[in-house]
């Protein structure tokens, strides 16, 4: 009689397994620069020719625990505008001329590894 409850326990045991296995276990990451555009007026007294960038993730799901990466921030019109990366203003954005075209305002880290997306700047 022993044996015989070998093999069920065996069986039961591959079923719970295989149970597990096809539970979804997904994870959804969403990452974003906000605000994703902003204008600023560059002739304008601070804050009105500034604008604060942050970057914002949301987890949903089962993910794995990866650290976030932290990163820096950069414009890619360094003419026209600035950005900090240094405490506390990080992400703090200056019109110091009118732009042409949009600046993109980028942010290097990234969220369980993804990363942000960019956003752009237009200084009038």
């Amino acid at each position: 009689m022993r044996q015989a409850r070998w093999p069920l326990s065996l069986l039961f045991s591959c079923v719970v397994m295989a149970a597990c296995g096809a539970s979804s276990n997904t994870c959804t990451i969403t990452t974003a620069i906000v605000p994703p555009n902003a204008t600023a007026d560059h002739s304008a007294a601070a804050p009105r020719n500034q604008v604060q960038f942050s970057a914002m993730s949301n987890e949903k799901g089962h993910c794995p625990k990866f650290p976030d990466r932290a990163g820096v921030w950069s414009t890619s019109d360094p003419v026209n505008t600035t950005i900090s990366n240094q405490p506390p203003t990080q992400g703090l954005a200056t019109c110091l001329n009118a732009t042409s075209t949009p600046a993109t305002i980028s942010y290097s880290g990234t969220a369980l590894e993804h990363p942000f997306p960019s956003a752009t700047l237009v200084c009038k």
